[in-house]
């Protein structure tokens, strides 16, 4: 969708937050508007709705979060510009060299090509005095300081809360049913596939689903602009961000294709509706989901100190796990009030790794289980992993 394309064009490369060390703050102090005294004092609340509006779709920032279209920024006031190793930054801002400071952030949110010159983040408008908040926001938030100030969180404020007052047709359709999305992907050895995914949009601005790892946002970018990001996906291009006119599909159909979303170039999602949520995030698994999962490998690609290790995971009808690597495990269901809601294993004798790796998720897996399924997460102890569904033992 045009639409689409013009409003990602801005979103998918959002602006690079800056942090500083408190070294920093002291020579900038200079500076009223970048004083350590007029940061702490800042309205972080208007700071973290312009992260969301402006920063969210692209940037983490807290500890183990990963890399979207932009790095993560935890701390990142201790890394030169374009200085996080492993991501793909481009050449202007991975050459720049400088030392973030408050001065360099004031200077790049408001004018990112003038500050360095050449590089992907075009001019994102962010008003002249939202900067300040915004930084304070970011300072706390990404662990750079530690100001004694109780946390944020505004999840759907503003702009995002009016939404229901003012558009409650498309607040409905939204907040109230299943999106459902299909993308087209290379399946390892049996050519062109499609995958299926479910989401829910929910009224406090996030995203969950039910295919593993999923997560996302939606936020109102401006009054007329409703934009998403969802990320996690487990094929690629595993995320994207669209944005939307606040507008209810009039008559709305359930089940038919609506509309394609042009996710990157050349590669197109198409998106239904199902009426209400019948589609359960937790509960009960998939009908052919244990069958499937006794007779068939998960094999995982491991993180561990910046090598991959792999351990093709044979999960038994015994609760044990075991695998030609000689990792070994176990697994279990759990629940509340008598009802099994989650999937926890570990595993233990991962190479380079200490102790066991473990995990709990929701007993859905997989909408629809299949051999090829790939999926993104990450083990309770940091360490993050690819998984694939592989026939056989």
């Amino acid at each position: 969708m045009n639409r689409t394309l013009r409003t990602r064009a801005v979103l998918l490369t959002c602006v690079y937050a800056c942090f500083f060390t408190g070294a920093a703050l002291a020579q900038s102090a200079s500076a009223d508007k970048l004083s350590a005294a007029t940061l702490k004092s800042a309205d972080i609340v208007s700071g973290e709705q312009t992260w969301q509006q402006y920063c969210a779709f692209c940037h983490t920032l807290r500890k183990g979060e990963a890399d979207i279209t932009g790095p993560n920024l935890h701390k990142v006031f201790q890394r030169k510009t374009g200085g996080k190793p492993g991501f793909d930054y481009s050449d202007a801002m991975r050459s720049d060299g400088r030392d973030w400071t408050p001065e360099l952030f004031d200077r790049y949110v408001r004018d990112p090509q003038a500050t360095v010159p050449g590089n992907r983040m075009p001019a994102m408008n962010i008003p002249v005095d939202k900067a300040v908040p915004l930084l304070a926001y970011v300072l706390r938030s990404s662990g750079s300081v530690n100001w004694d100030e109780p946390a944020v969180s505004l999840a759907a404020g503003g702009l995002d809360a009016e939404l229901q007052e003012k558009q409650p047709k498309f607040w409905s359709q939204w907040m109230e049913n299943t999106v459902r999305f299909t993308l087209p992907y290379d399946q390892a050895d049996a050519g062109q596939g499609t995958y299926t995914f479910v989401a829910y949009f929910h009224n406090d601005g996030t995203i969950s689903g039910n295919n593993r790892g999923l997560k996302g946002i939606w936020r109102m970018r401006d009054k007329r602009t409703f934009c998403y990001a969802i990320q996690g996906v487990a094929v690629a291009p595993h995320e994207w961000v669209e944005c939307v006119k606040p507008k209810a599909d009039e008559p709305l159909e359930f089940g038919p294709v609506l509309r394609s979303v042009e996710i990157v170039n050349g590669i197109d999602a198409e998106m239904s509706f199902l009426e209400g949520r019948p589609h359960p995030l937790e509960g009960d698994a998939h009908p052919d989901y244990w069958v499937f999962l006794f007779n068939n490998s998960t094999r995982y690609e491991i993180k561990v100190d910046g090598n991959v290790q792999i351990v093709e995971a044979r999960f038994n009808e015994d609760k044990t796990i075991t695998s030609p690597q000689g990792v070994t495990g176990q697994w279990r269901t759990a629940g509340s009030a008598g009802k099994d809601e989650k999937m926890c294993y570990s595993l233990s004798g991962v190479p380079g790794v200490e102790g066991e790796l473990s995990e709990c998720f929701a007993l859905v897996l997989m909408f629809n289980p299949r051999v090829g399924a790939r999926w993104p997460a990450r083990f309770e102890q940091g360490n993050s992993y690819w998984a694939e569904i592989t026939a056989g033992r």
